[in-house]
């Protein structure tokens, strides 16, 4: 069980205020929400999935009346062929990324060397929290 965070999302459904959700790979087939307290440390929510897609479409399903959002971990671009749009980066991929001294990374999934470009300081500070 790797159990490490895939991505992370906000919601404010609480009256503790706004909590983070992190999406954790509990095996190589499923994907599970975890809710951030502050109480309890992670707590496991009922929203799993077999991929990572339909693990963020069943969180926007389940929280989108609390203010769901996915934390912006910036644009990931393919190495050497570089794809001048860039897809948006998982928090993962942003965490290898700033891992490294050059900020190039080898993504297995791809099968390409990678980097990511324009986290937003709320995730650059999640992952020095988190590391």
């Amino acid at each position: 069980m790797s159990n490490k965070i895939i991505h992370i999302a906000e919601v404010c459904d609480s009256p503790e205020g706004k909590q983070y959700l992190f999406l954790r790979e509990e095996t190589n087939k499923e994907y599970r929400w975890y809710r951030e307290s502050n109480a309890n440390g992670e707590v496991a929510t009922d929203v799993s999935a077999e991929t990572v897609e339909e693990a963020l479409r069943l969180a926007r399903k389940q929280w989108h009346r609390h203010s769901y959002r996915t934390v912006i971990c910036g644009f990931r671009y393919t190495l050497p062929e570089r794809d001048e749009h860039g897809n948006n980066a998982l928090y993962h991929q942003m965490a290898a990324s700033l891992s490294t001294l050059n900020g190039i990374y080898f993504d297995e999934e791809l099968g390409h060397n990678c980097y990511v470009q324009n986290a937003s300081l709320e995730a650059r500070k999640l992952w020095e929290r988190l590391k």
